[in-house]
């Protein structure tokens, strides 16, 4: 089958506009093997597509609209023919033409073929015109070699192309949100390197599965994704016996964020991500996202801080990472949750305890690194 794709915000950029639109079309010949992808008026046009891949596809970030599509000659005849050929489904009782020219050479105008194939169609078929809310739109789009004719457009990602905003660290727990916070990222066009931090008192083939499996979930709307787990054994022992209960959640958090800025410095990122959302643990207070932020200098992003989560919860099982998030899994942070967490801490008090922590050896941590599409043989 051929898919037209359409984009939205690719169309401001102005003159940079061929940029974004050749690297789309570069992560879809990636993510779907053996397909062409042309660019058409209006959009790209995905041919030798796998059927059973439609959903990921609206799925991959920069695409806004698509659909299914039929190529034939720009005759009005030939053109009649395709649409009348078109399978339509049940309960379908009214319709509407929508013609368009970009070759605005092009023997007829839009409001003719608007007309003309909309009265083949109430010949052939008991269908009733509609213009406002019609059951089902054939769209027709003229260009200077050919026409395009689908359907109903499905919504896609939006956003824009992954890896045309900047290289950013994304830290990965086991849980729900990080990975959504992972996919927002994308859709802004950053390209995601995926940091994990393995609570080794725990570590089974279990937990490597589900870390390995979430982001080869993400491989699937980013063409390739470096994921660096990091041993974290020897802080882990540190705060558990020098840090009071209620502050190690935010001194180990506060820990990550410093061994991430380390990695984004040797893997030339520029950003921080992570999955917060305001209020709804302990740590993700004000004033505790302000004391957990200021460990570092750079830029720290949170995508989700304003959601609900039931909206994240909406997206993960969208994106199909949330039945793996929900496997069981101790990860690094849970491992410091107290009974009574601290929900307003300082930044000045936070940085008096970790003085109790031997930060020796920080910039020598032995990271495990792979690569993965979502082809790996994982």
């Amino acid at each position: 089958m051929d898919v037209i794709a359409h984009f939205d915000e690719i169309f401001l950029k102005g003159n940079n506009k061929g940029m974004f639109v050749k690297k789309l079309a570069d992560n879809i010949r990636r993510l779907f093997k053996g397909v062409t992808v042309k660019r058409v008026e209006g959009g790209l046009l995905i041919e030798n597509f796998c059927e059973i891949d439609f959903d990921r596809l609206a799925l991959v970030p920069g695409i806004a609209k698509l659909a299914p599509a039929l190529v034939c000659q720009r005759d009005i005849d030939t053109i009649e023919k395709t649409i009348l050929a078109m399978p339509t489904g049940d309960c379908i009782n009214s319709f509407r033409i929508l013609a368009s020219r970009s070759d605005k050479d092009y023997e007829h105008t839009s409001e003719y073929l608007n007309i003309k194939l909309g009265t083949a169609v109430l010949k052939k078929r008991k269908l009733k015109v509609n213009l406002k809310n019609p059951d089902v739109i054939f769209h027709v789009d003229i260009g200077r070699s050919r026409a395009v004719v689908y359907q109903n457009l499905s919504d896609g990602a939006g956003g824009l192309p992954t890896g045309t905003a900047g290289r950013v660290i994304c830290l990965l727990s086991g849980g729900i949100d990080s990975p959504v916070a992972a996919y927002e990222m994308m859709k802004r066009g950053a390209e995601l390197i995926l940091v994990h931090f393995q609570n080794q008192t725990q570590v089974t083939d279990d937990v490597s599965r589900k870390i390995l499996d979430l982001s080869k979930i993400l491989a699937h709307y980013q063409p390739e994704i470096k994921l660096i787990i990091v041993p974290f054994a020897q802080y882990q022992k540190q705060v558990v016996m020098k840090i009071p209960a209620d502050s190690r959640m935010l001194i180990s958090r506060r820990l990550m964020f410093k061994l991430s800025e380390l990695i984004a410095k040797q893997e030339r990122a520029i950003a921080l991500i992570t999955g917060d959302s305001l209020g709804q643990v302990a740590s993700q207070t004000l004033e505790n996202l302000t004391a957990i932020y200021a460990s570092v200098g750079m830029l720290k992003l949170a995508p989700l801080i304003g959601a609900n989560k039931s909206d994240i919860v909406r997206i993960a099982r969208r994106i199909r990472t949330f039945d793996i998030s929900i496997r069981p899994y101790e990860d690094c942070c849970s491992l410091f949750v107290a009974k009574h967490p601290k929900t307003k801490s300082q930044t000045f008090s936070l940085e008096k305890l970790e003085k109790l922590v031997d930060f020796t050896g920080l910039d020598k941590v032995s990271l495990i690194s792979y690569y993965i599409s979502m082809n790996s043989p994982l």
